[in-house]
């Protein structure tokens, strides 16, 4: 229903594009029985939805509880308690928690890691440790930061401030224990945050740790080509190719995506491309090939060839490759040739699927933030 109003002009959402793309208009979000309605300060656009809601009621027999409701205001709002009358429920203001996620707050706030510093300070409070050994306290500290903070380090970048104060609570619950004096220190705290395999203590290193995390959005973004959240990304940022935007420099309201999206030259070279459909796979630019770049393993004939920009779909033939060169080879350039084309000449074809990219952390493919961390701290040392 919201989707034919929106059609027909009765209810607009917020169109997320740039000049000069793709318009894409954003409604509603669900999650579970949760649902984010996005529309104009408009009197009409609000009776409209109301008489969507009721009707989806009559129909669904469902009840939307009009009192646990709210309106929030982007921008200033002159007659919001006249359109909060005609939609129900309360007016609330942002910043505000919605999913355990905060709305409305700056992404490299300290404040909304408030709750997770005060959530380990309640774990790891001392009179624990009277009843564990160091060995005790070195689980209870890794069991603690794998549930509090992980939920808000997948999305958020954390302050070295805040970093630093993790770190001085596990520093302290782990070498002071119930004592009101300093405690001994064994070894140095990269020591203890470096893995065991690594001759460390095996705490982690919540920056690596939150680094490993962000990660994941890169490779969802590159390889989800249909879901909601990359299309907004895509639409507001611009792709700079098939699989990654453009680099952000906007200085305004970007912080977010901008901290993830420079995080994509570190871990770009942990991926090779696996060969679907060849749609989105550039034949010279891209490190398909088990031997490496192409262009790079051959630059001579790179400049030999015309249509550098092609992809691996636009090459290939049922026929096998349709390479167009500039000129004939010289003789010196034979042998490099004829290199070259036993080279590319073991290719199989084409396939059904997309296009997608292949981690190498690991013998399935598929992105771990565990592998992640561990090859991240293993080139830290």
């Amino acid at each position: 229903m919201l989707k034919t109003a929106n059609m027909r002009g009765w209810v607009k959402g917020f169109d997320v594009a740039r000049e000069n793309t793709e318009s894409l208009e954003v409604t509603h979000l669900q999650y579970a029985d949760d649902t984010l309605i996005f529309c104009g300060a408009e009197e009409d656009q609000l009776k409209y939805l109301r008489v969507i809601l009721v009707l989806f009621e009559g129909v669904s027999r469902l009840h939307i509880n009009w009192i646990k409701s709210s309106m929030y205001t982007i921008n200033e709002v002159n007659n919001i308690d006249l359109l909060a009358s005609i939609l129900g429920g309360e007016v609330g203001t942002l910043r505000t928690t919605y999913l355990g996620m905060p709305l409305g707050a700056k992404s490299k706030s300290l404040e909304i890691w408030n709750g997770v510093i005060e959530k380990c300070e309640k774990k790891l409070a001392r009179w624990k440790t009277q009843y564990l050994s160091r060995g005790g306290r070195l689980t209870l500290i890794n069991s603690v930061l794998d549930a509090l903070p992980t939920y808000l380090l997948s999305l958020f970048p954390i302050p070295p401030g805040i970093t630093k104060r993790l770190d001085n609570i596990r520093r302290k619950f782990l070498w002071q224990g119930n004592k009101e004096n300093r405690g001994f220190h064994l070894v140095k705290w990269n020591a203890v945050t470096t893995g065991k395999k690594n001759g460390g203590l095996g705490i982690k290193n919540m920056e690596l740790h939150g680094k490993a995390l962000l990660m994941k959005w890169l490779c969802k973004y590159s390889n989800e080509n249909q879901t909601l959240w990359r299309r907004v990304i895509g639409a507001k940022y611009e792709n700079e190719d098939s699989w990654m935007t453009k680099i952000v420099t906007t200085p305004y309201g970007i912080s977010l995506w901008r901290s993830i999206r420079a995080l994509w030259e570190k871990v770009k070279p942990k991926f090779k491309m696996k060969v679907g459909n060849g749609n989105k796979i550039k034949f010279w630019k891209d490190e398909w090939h088990e031997k490496g770049n192409l262009e790079t393993l051959f630059p001579d004939i790179y400049n030999l060839a015309m249509f550098q920009q092609r992809t691996i779909a636009e090459l290939w033939t049922p026929q096998g490759w349709n390479f167009i060169f500039r000129r004939e080879p010289n003789d010196w350039e034979v042998m490099r040739l004829a290199e070259f084309l036993n080279l590319v000449g073991n290719f199989t074809g084409l396939q059904a699927y997309e296009d997608m990219l292949w981690w190498k952390g690991n013998n399935k493919g598929e992105f771990k933030v565990h592998s992640t961390y561990r090859l991240m701290d293993q080139s830290s040392q």
